[in-house]
């Protein structure tokens, strides 16, 4: 069954604030709005399930292993942003892709693209199914948001769900020369290509996780757990390579000094 803020004032989260009510009462906590959602100050609390936070910790995870060797870019998670444009919201996607990253500065509580003198070039979010209208924060509410604000490419991950039919769905815009969005076309594989990142984004074959590959050579990111056991298989199989090795040696010598003596 849907909730809705009828049922849970708080179903959007929580803002700390002082606010006397038209009775008298003093509270310090409201509710959120579905603006506030759009528009959040830093210290909101905003809820998230289990399966909406893992697929943002998937995929932030996977772009950031990515990226780590470029000094240039910077992957952030849930981080204000500040357009500098009058009027338009500014909200905190669930993962930015931040290209021309100039200075060392490494703590930001917000990300002012006025000063920063840069944008991101990909904005991913997951989508919260807790009822219609926070679905149509992603699909419907932040398009003209990121579209006025440069944003070359927008993704949408639509976790499994009663919405989606139970399968991951991805949704993808791509900036135009006339500067409106444009759906990105699926290739022959159903992976939409990222051509500011260089990255094909899709669905497992499993239709519940995301799947980024490297557009060149072809090869699918790895999270954590998978690198480390790929190295570790790797490893093991340099230590079986390596015996066998000597276990050769050993045959070789054996077999001469046999040849010697006979």
């Amino acid at each position: 069954m849907t909730r809705s803020p009828k049922d849970d004032p708080f179903l959007y989260g929580a803002r700390w604030t002082t606010v006397r009510l038209p009775d008298g009462r003093i509270v310090d906590r409201v509710p959120l709005t579905l603006d506030d959602l759009l528009d959040p100050q830093l210290d909101d609390e905003i809820p998230q399930s289990t399966q909406h936070f893992g697929l943002i910790s998937d995929l932030f995870d996977l772009l950031k292993r990515h990226f780590a060797p470029r000094k240039d870019v910077k992957v952030v998670g849930d981080m204000k942003m500040l357009w500098g444009i009058p009027g338009l919201p500014g909200p905190s996607p669930d993962i930015a892709v931040i290209p021309n990253i100039r200075g060392k500065k490494k703590n930001r509580d917000v990300f002012d693209v006025q000063k920063e003198r840069t944008r991101p070039c990909l904005i991913i979010e997951v989508v919260s199914s807790l009822d219609p209208e926070t679905r149509r924060l992603d699909y419907e509410r932040k398009v003209p948001v990121y579209e006025r604000a440069g944003i070359q490419e927008y993704l949408i991950y639509d976790p499994p769900s009663s919405y989606t039919q139970d399968r991951l769905l991805l949704t993808g815009y791509r900036l135009g020369a006339d500067g409106r969005y444009g759906r990105i076309v699926p290739d022959y594989r159903g992976l939409l290509r990222s051509a500011t990142t260089g990255l094909l984004f899709g669905v497992a074959e499993d239709g519940r996780k995301p799947l980024v590959i490297k557009e060149v050579p072809g090869k699918r990111l790895l999270t954590w757990e998978e690198a480390a056991k790929e190295a570790e298989e790797r490893a093991q199989s340099e230590i079986e390579a390596r015996k066998a090795a000597e276990a050769e040696l050993v045959r070789i010598r054996a077999e001469l000094e046999r040849l010697k003596n006979s």
